[in-house]
């Protein structure tokens, strides 16, 4: 017998659906006998199963990544917004992450790739050299001409894209636009919202077309379609309401347009999704359960005492012979009031500095046991913001800034740690955002002539991936114990592990302008007639277990007594390294 399936057209459907319908309906079947209580054959992954009591009502979506984010983007970032306004820890946490990541801004040290420029290493510097100084006069201007809304320099800009990018939306746009206005620098930045990125007149996604973002075939953004009002902003006479304005990601030559940070957490996605979704239920749970511990305790101070009364209203209504009519109770316990105020109002009771408070008879007044907030308070909160720390990338301390548990040796484990994580974010948002507003920036010194370049030199339009190469340093990691580390990165420069550019961009420093500063110090001491600190000797400690001098000749060094051994046998019964040898020794 042959099943025919039709479709909602009343037509055969192809054999490709045929089949994907009858595996669901397989499917279906298998789930319904399990719910059922049927024997069926269990799944060969448990996960998978639906006979689990923790899986039996589980039925999860199949959703690609941008699909999934553009159904419940609105109401997730509406949602984590009112997080960041209104919970503490919410707030917090973006905070650190920006500070840890951006801090006070970010310093260019530009990299030119000297071998594919035909420049040699020394005239690669140079030209390093003048891009930086540049870059100094643009980003660091007082005017903020950077900015295109005038209010922040390049910090700023960073920091505020920054707060959006590991904020509630999970994304930043900026556009690039050309100021002809500006005294010395045209190319600025206007940072955009992004819920103004959105399909033109709210209509559905289609294969060309993303959650606002125009894409081509490969699912490469080729431009954005951007609201020109923001969807909540409300004000007299707003127009811009409805209108849509589409922005090329770049020109026809290359200079980009459209900046767009994100991290896509599956193949296909054009919009950023935020890190503080999958624990956005914890926050709230732990916020509702903090109101609740605070109404409960102040409920308890509040109500202190209750008084216990032996007096039944229907008891005494039967035992006076009362008809229960309307202000009955009232009246009969007015009475008694009264007849109890003027009782000790004609003979008070008097005791020096003490108020005495009275009751009437058979009653008793029961204190309430304040048991607020409940004993497992602060493990519940504690366990929350644990995971709210570990999904978007701190410590429980940093997010916190309870230090109280914390020892050296644990501090200097989550420091290493959690520093590359903010390494990564660092290196990505540097790549989606900080780089194309650079290469625009590039683009217009060097068109405007103001890089001296030497003779045979390939010119930016040639190779402008070439001349973008930078590093860009962040806020320094900071140091738990300053002098082991200090004297930790010491070693390291001595045995040629690291570099005194790495060392520096490690604490956030530019290795080249602190070399001019000791340089201008110097100088200044000289002029004074005075020595640098720098220049004293023994001002840097010798390794332990080797010579202050280490070009000294161990055969003609004083023999020095050390308990009545001579310095030398006593050297030579140490470890290469310095370790004392702690083996037998013959009597």
């Amino acid at each position: 017998m042959t099943v025919e399936i039709y479709g909602p057209d009343s037509q055969p459907l192809p054999s490709g659906l045929r089949q994907a319908a009858r595996m669901q309906a397989a499917r279906n079947r298998q789930m319904a006998a399990t719910v059922s209580g049927e024997t069926v054959t269990r799944a060969a992954y448990q996960g998978a199963s639906y006979d689990h009591p923790s899986f039996a009502g589980w039925r999860a979506g199949n959703y690609s990544g941008q699909s999934a984010l553009s159904q419940s983007r609105s109401t997730l970032v509406d949602r984590l917004n009112d997080v960041a306004r209104n919970d503490g820890w919410g707030a917090a946490g973006t905070s650190r992450l920006v500070d840890n990541i951006i801090g006070a801004g970010w310093k260019l040290a530009a990299r030119p790739n000297h071998t594919t420029l035909n420049l040699t290493f020394d005239q690669a510097e140079e030209v390093a050299s003048q891009i930086e100084g540049l870059w100094r006069d643009y980003t660091q201007d007082v005017d903020m001409w950077c900015d295109a809304e005038r209010t922040k320099n390049m910090a700023g800009i960073l920091g505020l894209a920054a707060r959006t990018r590991f904020g509630p939306e999970g994304e930043s746009f900026g556009v690039i636009v050309w100021q002809d206005d500006a005294p010395l620098f045209q190319t600025a930045v206007h940072m955009i919202d992004p819920a103004r990125c959105s399909n033109p007149k709210g209509t559905l996604d289609s294969e060309y077309l993303r959650d606002g973002v125009a894409i081509d075939g490969y699912g490469a953004p080729v431009g954005y379609h951007f609201r020109k009002s923001h969807p909540g902003d409300v004000y007299a006479g707003n127009t811009q309401l409805w209108s849509w304005e589409y922005v090329s990601r770049a020109t026809e030559w290359g200079r980009p347009i459209v900046v767009h940070a994100f991290d896509p957490k599956r193949p296909g996605m054009t919009r950023g999704a935020s890190d503080w979704a999958p624990i956005m239920r914890s926050i709230k749970q732990s916020t509702d359960y903090e109101d609740f511990e605070s109404q409960a305790a102040m409920l308890n101070a509040i109500m202190a005492a209750f008084i216990e009364t032996p007096f039944d209203p229907e008891e005494m209504m039967n035992a006076l012979d009362a008809d229960g009519g309307e202000g009955t109770i009232g009246k009969i316990y007015g009475e008694i009031s009264e007849a109890q105020k003027a009782y000790y109002g004609a003979a008070p009771i008097n005791l020096p500095g003490v108020r005495v408070n009275t009751l009437l008879p058979g009653e008793k007044a029961e204190l309430t046991k304040p048991e607020h907030p409940n004993a497992n308070f602060e493990v519940f909160v504690n366990a929350a913001l644990r995971k709210v720390a570990s999904a978007v990338g701190l410590t429980y301390e940093q997010l916190t800034m309870d230090w109280s548990q914390v020892n050296y040796s644990s501090a200097r484990a989550a420091l290493l740690e959690i520093w590359r994580g903010f390494t990564t974010k660092k290196s990505s948002f540097a790549a989606q955002f900080m780089a194309p507003i650079y290469r625009a920036w590039l683009e217009e010194i060097f068109d405007k002539g103001l890089i001296k370049l030497p003779e045979g030199a390939v010119s930016f339009e040639e190779n402008p991936a070439a001349w973008c190469h930078a590093d860009w340093i962040g806020p320094g990691r900071g140091w738990i114990d300053p002098l082991k580390e200090a004297q930790a990165a010491g070693e390291r420069l001595d045995r040629r592990l690291t570099t005194l550019q790495q060392e520096s961009a490690e604490q956030g420093r530019d290795w080249k302008m602190d070399a001019d500063q000791l340089a201008r110090e110097a100088r200044y001491y000289e002029r004074l007639g005075l020595k640098h600190p720098s220049t004293f000797e023994g001002s840097r400690p010798a390794r332990k277990g080797g010579r202050q001098n280490s070009d000294a000749d161990p055969d003609t060094e004083p023999e020095n007594n050390v308990n009545g051994r001579s310095e030398r046998s006593a050297r030579a019964s140490r470890h290469p390294l310095g370790i004392p040898q702690t083996g037998r020794q013959k009597r």
